[in-house]
């Protein structure tokens, strides 16, 4: 293939990684807010059909409490989802504008054999910027999925409905990230003269204006660092709710996310003896649930699952227990047996467990 050519393909697969990213953040309107139902009231009268309207009330207001906080967090993770998107678009952005001045730098030199193999070098490091970005917002939409999976999951729980196995309740539907750009192992390299470049810079020059290039952690942190952590968006500043003698880097980051998150929290667990060795060796927490058996206390036990799957990478996430179901990174669950207790069975707590990152 000739430099022409090479550049005119490396345009149209940055072009498409750009456009996999959808064209930009739309208009969100918010959603009209669930009018509360009042606290349920003391029926008067006696007998079968009294009992029965009170706790017809009484779940009634439930449900709605239950509701209105799963609204919330679909709301925030409509936004993170939205947000993500936009952020891959504008790395995309970056990148083709990079190629652009690779390529008006360049182009003038391609008529030497040294000038087309440093514009050809460029324009790999480019490509290889794109598949990081590309392969980034897939994981990303992948992750948005999942969390969305579960949130959906509880509007099924709060009307008593079961969904049947392996039948998806995504609200978001599809992310635009498709699971693989048209790179291949390797750009082709073949010859061919070409007397000057000339035109084929307009394959990348009318793409796009200048974008600054949005900072991601994407797991470059190293061990021995990740317990101070800047995390973009979460905040890991203090000690958190749990003692962190003996936690490992992982479980800290965790520690401190959660607490900051939810301040509603006021007890987690941390290092204990146990059977199994996520407890012992520093790599669990249990997030204590205040009112766990009422809908509210469901409601944020859920919204600390969703927020865990949605930030697994950077909070190196292994797995999530809660009432009775083994959660795995991506949403994806299982039911456990019954241990017979609210304690054992997880009911009263989230268990999260981290990949370590060591002491």
């Amino acid at each position: 293939m000739s430099v022409e050519g090479f550049v005119r393909a490396a345009g149209g697969v940055m072009g498409q990684a750009r456009d996999g990213f959808g064209t930009g953040v739309g208009v969100l309107l918010p959603l009209p807010p669930l009018a509360p139902a009042p606290p349920p009231t003391i029926t008067p009268g006696q007998g079968q059909a009294a009992d029965g309207q009170q706790d017809s009330a009484s779940q009634h207001h439930n449900s709605t409490a239950a509701l209105g906080s799963l609204d919330d967090t679909s709301r925030a993770e409509l936004d993170a989802a939205t947000a993500s998107a936009s952020g891959g678009r504008v790395n995309m952005e970056s990148i083709i504008a990079q190629a652009v001045a690779d390529v008006q730098a360049l182009g003038l030199s391609t008529n030497t054999p040294e000038g087309k193999r440093a514009l050809i070098t460029a324009i790999k490091t480019r490509l290889e910027e794109t598949r990081g970005t590309v392969e980034t917002g897939a994981a990303e939409a992948g992750t948005h999925a999942a969390s969305a999976n579960a949130n959906a999951a509880g509007y099924g729980d709060v009307a008593g409905l079961t969904r049947p196995a392996g039948m998806s309740a995504n609200p978001l539907g599809a992310m635009p990230m498709g699971g693989g750009m048209p790179m291949g192992g390797g750009m082709p390299m073949g010859g061919g003269g070409m007397p000057g470049f000339g035109a084929p810079m307009s394959a990348l020059s009318g793409l796009s204006a200048p974008f600054t290039q949005a900072s991601r952690l994407a797991g470059s942190t190293s061990p021995a660092k990740l317990a101070s952590a800047v995390i973009p968006g979460l905040d890991t500043s203090g000690s958190g709710k749990a003692d962190e003698r003996g936690l490992q880097k992982y479980t800290k980051l965790m520690n401190r996310a959660i607490s900051n998150a939810f301040p509603e929290i006021e007890e987690i667990g941390g290092v204990r003896s146990d059977s199994l060795k996520w407890h012992p060796n520093g790599l669990a927490l249990d997030v204590m649930i205040p009112n766990w058996d009422t809908a509210e206390g469901r409601a944020l036990g859920d919204r600390v699952v969703n927020f865990l799957i949605r930030n697994q990478k950077p909070l190196g996430l292994d797995h999530i227990i809660w009432r009775q179901q083994m959660i795995q990174p991506d949403g994806s669950s299982s039911k456990m047996d019954d241990r017979g207790s609210a304690t054992q069975n997880h009911f009263d707590h989230v268990h999260v467990a981290s990949l370590g990152g060591g002491y």
